[in-house]
């Protein structure tokens, strides 16, 4: 059963590349679009079609995708 949301990821990307290539990779994930960056860049807006638990999911966006984006560009 789907449980559609939209979550506001915390960012550690700072960097215009930084923030496309984290977002990108979120849309590439099965159930999840990249929707909008905050003004000041710090919060991604992303709809989630399966939320079992939002802390969890943001955790596993900044441990399985961010942190790996940013690895690979610092």
């Amino acid at each position: 059963i789907s449980k559609p949301a939209v979550i506001g990821v915390p960012l550690d990307a700072s960097s215009d590349l930084e923030i496309t290539l984290v977002a990108n990779m979120i849309s590439l994930t099965p159930g999840t679009l990249s929707l909008d960056v905050s003004q000041d860049r710090t919060m991604l807006y992303v709809h989630v079609m399966f939320m079992d638990d939002e802390e969890t999911t943001k955790a596993q966006i900044k441990e399985r995708i961010e942190k790996r984006v940013l690895e690979a560009l610092r």
